[in-house]
This record gives structure tokens, sequence and C-alpha cells, in this order.
């Protein structure tokens, strides 16, 4: 029972909340819809508006937006004193919308005065909405110090300059009536000065117009030192001089021309292109000129700093080193030195072909033919007839048949250590098939002592032949010649005593 209780009060609970008004704790701020004319007495003090998001420093002549929404129908959601300097901080995420100039002043104008937009953060953003065919903003002068500020409908125009510091500026103007709206960029009479930040622009006739109608001062109408610029106008992107000479100097920044024509020179001198890097693949006639207008281009001379070190690695190789070497000729043969800073990218790729057809060479293989040879004379010995072959084995695995040409003094050293392994090589001893040394005297001596009985033998053999001879001739001489008488038998009894001295000699 006292959990059904539990259970039942907190389902009245829910019921009771369900019924109350929403809330949300991150509403916007009370919309205006009236203009915040700051040219009347009472903005001579401070001002604030808590539900509306803003507030007014009468000292500094700064107007701070605080997530706010104005739509104050066909008058201007601002309006400023033309002759005084007017900063607007904005905080978070700010419209303001209105079929007329959305941010206007009164009818005077000085040049040394005008508008700065600054937001407290990168991410803070003011966006301004005009649905009139009108211009977004009319300033004797604007800066786009930070932050981002995002103009659709009308162009944002001054009297004198528009600068942009550090602030990202996105304009599309394409919306406009094509005839009677304000369908360009950013239009000033003065100039137009680029230093950093971000500038993307969609217009409906000119991106960037520098005008030169009744403006003064100063003659170089567009100064581009800095920044990422990405400008697409349907008549030009960049439009110079329409009356007084104004000149343009670009030395620096991202650009990148999207529209048929990208920077178009009327009623000027030239334009000085000392610096920045160009996009214009999507550009027809990036730089042109009007017929009958005597204004020139002066290009500086493309950056050849990479290509030239590309090259020389290039010739620096040896051709003879590498499989095919004919890449790398045709990337040297297409070097082109006549192109100037606007033609920045043919250079970058005339860097970027050297390089990648180096990269993509091949290496001849290194000469493996002695080392062939040393292997093939090693590995036809057999390991069991050397005492010790293990150098010779690991001198053959350490072979590496990966070498190229520029190593070939590895492969000179895996051929010598083969070569030097196998020279080393020691032989085993071959098995004794000699008697020992006491057998072999004893052998020795009864040799000799046989020899010295056969000799003896003989010799008395020989000794008793030559008795038996002697006698014989004796008897022969004493029996075929009698009258010899005493001289036979004397000569036959000398033979007989010299037979009987030579065997007492044998004998001794």
């Amino acid at each position: 029972m006292k959990k059904t209780r539990i259970f039942s009060t907190m389902l009245a609970t829910v019921i009771c909340m369900a019924s109350l008004p929403a809330i949300n704790a991150f509403a916007a701020n009370q919309q205006r819809t009236t203009t915040l004319d700051l040219t009347t007495s009472e903005f001579q003090n401070d001002q604030k508006n808590e539900d509306e998001g803003w507030n007014w420093d009468a000292d500094t002549l700064t107007l701070t937006l605080d997530n706010v929404d104005f739509s104050t129908g066909n008058k201007s959601s601002i309006k400023v004193d033309g002759l005084k300097s007017t900063t607007i901080l904005f905080k978070g995420e700010n419209k303001l919308e209105s079929s007329t100039t959305i941010i206007g002043r009164n009818d005077k104008a000085s040049k040394d005065t005008g508008l700065t937009l600054k937001g407290e953060a990168k991410e803070s953003k003011l966006s301004l909405v005009e649905t009139g065919n009108l211009p977004s903003m009319d300033q004797p002068n604007i800066t786009f110090e930070s932050g981002t500020v995002d103009i659709q409908g009308g162009a944002a125009i001054t009297l004198y300059t528009i600068k942009v510091m550090e602030a990202a500026v996105n304009i599309d103007t394409t919306m406009a009536d094509p005839e009677d709206g304000w369908n360009d960029g950013l239009y000033a009479n003065g100039s137009i000065e680029i230093y950093g930040g971000e500038v993307n622009v969609k217009a409906g006739r000119i991106g960037l117009f520098v005008v030169g109608i009744g403006a003064p001062e100063p003659k170089t109408g567009l100064i581009i030192e800095n920044g990422k610029l990405d400008i697409n106008g349907k008549l030009a992107d960049i439009y110079v001089g329409s009356g007084n000479t104004k000149n343009a100097v670009i030395s620096g920044g991202d650009i990148t021309l999207g529209g048929d024509i990208g920077i178009f020179l009327n009623d000027c001198e030239k334009c000085e292109i000392k610096g920045g890097t160009f996009h214009t693949d999507e550009c027809e006639k990036p730089f042109a000129v009007h017929r009958d207008s005597s204004a020139v281009f002066e290009y500086a001379k493309a950056d050849y700093t990479e290509l030239d070190k590309a090259e020389e690695t290039a010739k620096a190789l040896n051709k003879d080193n590498y499989v095919d070497f004919t890449a790398v000729e045709k990337a040297l043969e297409a070097i082109d030195r006549t192109k100037n800073l606007t033609q920045q990218s043919d250079v970058d790729k005339m860097t970027k072909d050297i390089n990648d057809a180096v990269a993509a060479l091949v290496y001849k293989s290194a000469d493996y033919t002695e080392l062939d040879k040393a292997e093939k004379a090693a590995k036809a010995l057999n390991k069991d007839d050397y005492e010790d072959f293990s150098a010779v084995e690991k001198a053959l695995a350490a072979i590496d048949r990966t070498k190229n040409i520029t190593e070939q003094a590895d492969v000179d050293a895996m051929a010598k250590a083969i070569n030097d392994a196998v020279a080393n090589l020691v032989k085993k001893a071959p098995a004794s098939s000699q008697p020992d040394s006491e057998n072999s005297s004893d052998n020795s001596s009864d040799i000799s002592s046989s020899s010295a009985v056969d000799s003896s033998s003989a010799d008395s053999k020989a000794a008793d032949s030559k008795s038996d001879s002697s006698s014989k001739a004796a008897s022969n001489a004493s029996n075929t010649n009698p009258s010899t008488g005493v001289a036979g038998g004397a000569f036959a009894l000398a033979l007989l005593s010299g037979a009987a001295v030579v065997m007492a000699k044998k004998k001794k």
C-alpha cells in the first residue's frame, strides 16, 4: 500500500509539471523591431537593454551586442553617426535583418570615420540579412577586425576604404536582383585592403569592386598582403578602376579566383603582383585588361627555389646506376623558367614531376659474378675432408642477393669472406699404413743377416768353382803337354795356392 501511494504521488507530480508552460533556459534575448539609432541625444550617455542583449558605451563609442535578434522590417537595424568612429563588439551569435540598409548612417561622412566590427572571439558571429536589394552596410569606412561576419543580400559599401584585418567575412549576394540589386560583395569608392583573415565572396556581379568614382586618395585601390581569399563574381572576381586612377598591389595571400574573369583592370595604370599564391583553374581569364585601357599587369617571377633543388638532385645522379632513367630526363627537359608568380602552380608541378620520377627510379642489381664463382667452389668441397668447415658455412650463409649497384662493395666483401674461409681450411691427416719401429728394426736385422749368409755362400761357391777350374786347367796342361814337365806342375801349384788364399780370406 505504501509503495502504491509513493507511485501515485510521483505520477501526479509529473502530470502537474507537464501542464506548466515550457521554460527554455537558453532562450534568445527579446527581439527588437525598431531601429537602434545611435545618433539621437540619449546616446550621448551610456545606454543598456538587458532584455534585448545590448549596451552602449558613450565614451568609447562602442555598441556591444550579446546574442541579439533585430528584425526591423523596412527600417535600418542600427544607425550610426557618419562623423564618428563607431565600434560594434559582438559576442555569441547575433542576427540583424532588414529590407533596407541594415547598418546605416546619417547623411554626414568623413574620410577619417567609419565602422569597426569586432568579435569577442573567433567563433563570435554577426549575421546581416538584407532582403530589399539594398546595401547591407553604407559607411564612410568599414574595418572587419575580428570574429565572423556573414552577409546575405546586399553589398557592404563605403565612400572610402574597406579593410579586413583578422576577421572571417562571408558574403553572398547572388539572391539580389541582377538588374537593380546591390549584388556586389565588397564595394569601395576608395580602396579595398586585405591584411589577413578570410574573405569568401559569391557575388551576382563583382566580388571585390574598387570603383574609383569620385573617391579621394589613396591612389592604390587594391591591397592584398595576406589572408585567404575565395572570390567568385558573375561579371568579374576583382574589378579595379572605373573613373579615378586606382592601382593594385598584391604581395601575399592565398587567392582563389573562381569566376570567368579573375582580376579585371579598367581605368588604372597597373596591377603589381609581387607575391601570393593563386588558384585559377576555374577561371577562363584570370588576368584581363579592358580593350581600351593602357593598364598592365606586372608580375614577379615565380619562385624556383624548390625546382632548383629538385633539378640539382636529379642531375647529380649517375644514370648508369638505374634500370630506366628516361622519366627523369623527360621531367628535366620540361623545365620552363619563364613562369611568373601567378603561374607558381606550374612551377610546383615541374618540381613534383622531377621528384616523383627520381623517387620511382630502380637501381640496377650489383654484379654477383665473382661471388657466384666463390660460392660454387666452396659448395663443391667435401666438408668431411677438413678439420673445421664452419667458417665456410658461415660465409655462405651470409650471402645477400638483394644488393644493388651502389652496394657492390658489400657483394665483393661476401666473395672475399668465402674465398678467405676456403683458403684457411686444414685437411684432416690420412689413416697410417707403416709397421711400428721395433718390428721394422728386427726385420731389417733379419734381412741383413740373411743377405750376409747368402753373400758368403755365394762367395764360397764362386771360390770352389774357381778351384775346380784351376785343377782342371792344371791337369789338362799336364796331360796335353808332357814335355813341359816341371814348368807345368809349378804353374798348377801356383794356381792352387791362389785359390786357397782367396778361400781363407772369405772365411775370415
